[in-house]
């Protein structure tokens, strides 16, 4: 190992092991070999198989710690630097805890890089509001004949002067899902169809007369 010749180094522990199959140190050490040769699962496969023979073997926990880093399994690197260092006892050696704040940091790295930015966040939830929190009322108003004039039907700001739906856009502004809820109404649906058929203008007493709408 020292050489670095680290595929003489397996050959020679894979030797050892055929004796001693079940010797902490040999796997142990064999899984440091396979790290440097940068064959990581067999080094996991042998550290883990160190722990399990000798849970106390604190340096076969450091090297199933750093292979399991180098899979980036860093929630798995950090359980094995945790318990190296339960393991050593005394708050755990520098090397142990450098490697544990390493892992802690990757982790922390890949939590940043899922989460959507805040601003993703703020416009998304207002994509189904206008400016300043307002509902956006443009489906609503397409269903009642668009943004005005055309066949006589009143603009969206003239329907507003009513005072029921003046308080309705008040509610939808506390509870947008509500929109959905009128949208789905369907004698509204039905007013919309007549008078995009050339019926003429909605009947609003009528409409508000409907206390699924009127409630709102």
């Amino acid at each position: 190992m020292a050489r670095k010749d680290y595929t003489t180094a397996i050959d020679l522990y894979t030797q050892a092991l055929a004796i001693a199959p079940s010797n902490p140190i040999y796997l142990s050490n064999r899984a440091a070999a396979y790290s440097a040769a940068g064959q990581h699962e067999k080094a996991a496969e042998d550290a883990e198989l160190a722990t399990a023979v000798d849970p106390k073997y604190s340096k076969a926990w450091s090297r199933l710690g750093l292979a399991r880093f180098d899979l980036a399994d860093y929630h798995g690197a950090k359980e094995a630097y945790e318990k190296g260092i339960e393991a050593e006892g005394n708050g755990g050696s520098e090397a142990m805890k450098r490697g544990l704040e390493t892992t802690k940091r990757k982790i922390e790295e890949a939590k940043r890089s899922t989460e959507p930015p805040a601003d993703a966040v703020d416009d998304a939830a207002g994509a189904s509001r206008g400016g300043g929190g307002m509902p956006d009322l443009s489906s609503l108003a397409s269903m009642l004949g668009g943004g005005g004039g055309g066949g006589g039907m009143p603009d969206l700001s003239s329907i507003m002067s009513n005072p029921m739906f003046a308080s309705m856009a008040q509610n939808l502004m506390s509870n947008p899902d509500m929109l959905n809820n009128l949208m789905s109404n369907p004698q509204l649906r039905q007013m919309a169809e007549n008078y995009g058929r050339g019926g003429g203008m909605p009947d609003m007493s009528s409409l508000m007369s409907d206390p699924n709408i009127a409630d709102m």
